[in-house]
């Protein structure tokens, strides 16, 4: 009795602390995600022979992924999201076309390979996010699909194509690219969908989850299918309408964020006024449920990629550091710290083993952001608006200063909006020997050739950097009283 008394405690207690330490969403605010397209990552065998036809496998694996750790590490990222791992259709190398949702792809490796991958990065406090799809299975015989092999796991055929945009019950039903839609209203699939995802997530101890074609699917699935995962749940509504977008937060804990997306290109991509990042954020800040946990981003594997057909480096870099620095999740894609320029399906889906340039000036330079995320802390703070106008934008986090233009034209304003004690130098992490001082309360910012600028404190006529002592001094004598400059009525945004 005793014996059986110690099992069943034991059970319940690894039970108990297997959930309570799964991730949540406030937790995941810590990491910086690093999106990868397994088939595209890096081989086996370190084969760097470039892929001939992007449309169809190229051979990426776990394995490969997983002897490239030091590359991701050193990058500055400390969670990673790979594509959908189950067995795929014909030609699925990206993972969307399932063709059984119990076994693992056999084309990125085995079952025990991806639980050796997921370890590996649990060594080094990396978290592990994968994709997953309920909305649908893949391409040919249905009754060659596991486990959803009859015709009553499906919606009827309609083409999403032909679905007006007002009927979400519509695009609920509709089938994706032809893709057969599963009916989670269908008893079978839905218990199936449930309890397959529990079991997924505990067998390979996942931290977090992204959720494929959110708005093709009942809200109310999604809100049991979050419980069911019980972990992180961050899902795709491809869309750019905010109120829509944010309805979906609370049957998961988050988006991706396309309304950032959207202006991050409109803003750095192609010279729009960056008064729309004000306006952004003044209907974004009142429309999220939690804007701290939404997934921010400026490439992606279905849109084409920022450098597509452009050579706009300066504007590229700003809308990634700007992707990091501000409120919410940030998401690199795979690819984006080489400076790739792929466009349409499958161009954007470009191998990586034939460039993984440690030097490359967008590697040196995302690592710099992300080392100085992680020694700071600087998204535990507020975001405060600190200037804007057309060509110029800038806010505070904590102590620090983000500066950003989307000019390439000389760019010059006299910050007197700001939370700085007198006398307080601040210098510019990119060029220790850039460095401004507060004076008669204000500073100027100096913006050239499109370059971004982060100040942070360092100690009055000191070349060492003492941010902690400085904070300290700042939360003292917090000077919110300093005259205004150009500020709009929102200036604030809860992390």
């Amino acid at each position: 009795m005793k014996q059986h008394l110690l099992l069943t405690f034991s059970i319940s207690f690894i039970l108990f602390f297997g959930i309570a330490g799964a991730k949540t969403a406030q937790e995941w605010k810590s990491r910086v995600v690093y999106q990868i397209i397994t088939d595209r990552f890096s081989r086996t065998n370190g084969d760097t022979t470039p892929c001939t036809d992007l449309g169809k496998y190229c051979g990426g694996t776990f394995k490969g992924i997983q002897s490239n750790l030091d590359y991701i590490e050193e990058l500055g990222f400390n969670a990673i999201w790979i594509s959908p791992v189950v067995a795929n259709t014909d030609n699925g190398y990206h993972g969307y076309w399932a063709q059984d949702i119990y076994k693992i792809n056999e084309n990125f490796g085995t079952a025990e390979e991806l639980k050796e991958l997921i370890q590996a990065c649990h060594e080094r406090d990396i978290w592990v996010m994968v994709d997953v799809i309920a909305n649908h299975m893949g391409y040919g015989d249905k009754s060659q699909l596991y486990p959803f092999n009859d015709e009553s796991h499906y919606n009827t055929f309609r083409d999403c194509a032909e679905v007006p945009d007002w009927d979400s019950q519509g695009f609920e039903n509709c089938w994706l690219h032809g893709l057969p839609d599963l009916n989670q209203n269908n008893p079978f699939v839905r218990e199936t969908l449930l309890s397959w995802i529990k079991d997924f997530i505990q067998t390979y101890e996942i931290d977090g989850i992204r959720l494929d074609a959110l708005k093709h699917v009942p809200k109310d699935f999604w809100q049991e299918f979050s419980k069911a995962a019980g972990v992180f749940t961050i899902g795709e509504v491809f869309a750019y309408d905010l109120p829509y977008l944010a309805s979906y937060q609370g049957p998961v804990d988050s988006l991706l964020n396309f309304p950032f997306y959207s202006t991050m290109r409109y803003t750095f991509q192609n010279g729009g006024s960056m008064s729309s990042i004000e306006q952004y954020y003044g209907g974004a800040s009142a429309t999220w449920k939690d804007m701290s946990v939404v997934g921010n981003f400026v490439n992606n594997h279905d849109n084409a990629r920022f450098l597509c057909n452009n050579n706009n480096v300066p504007g590229f870099k700003a809308a990634l550091a700007f992707s990091i620095a501000s409120v919410g999740i940030p998401t690199v894609y795979y690819g984006d710290e080489q400076g790739y320029g792929g466009c349409g399906d499958p161009g954007n889906r470009e191998p990586l083993w034939t460039n993984m340039d440690r030097n490359h000036e967008f590697y040196q330079f995302i690592k710099t952001i992300n080392q100085f995320r992680k020694q700071t802390e600087f998204f535990k703070h507020e975001q405060i608006q600190r200037y804007a106008d057309n060509n110029f934008y800038a806010f505070t986090r904590g102590q620090h200063f983000f500066a950003f233009t989307n000019s390439h034209d000389f760019q010059k304003r006299t910050i007197t909006y700001h939370n700085y004690p007198e006398g307080t130098r601040l210098c510019n992490v990119f060029h220790s020997k850039d460095c401004v001082e507060v004076k008669n309360g204000e500073f100027e910012a100096v913006l050239i050739n499109g370059e971004v600028k982060i100040f942070s404190p360092y100690a009055p006529q000191s070349d060492e950097p003492q941010p902690e002592k400085v904070w300290k001094k700042i939360k003292n004598s917090w000077a919110e009283s300093l005259s205004i400059g150009k500020l709009s009525s929102f200036t604030r945004i809860s992390t």
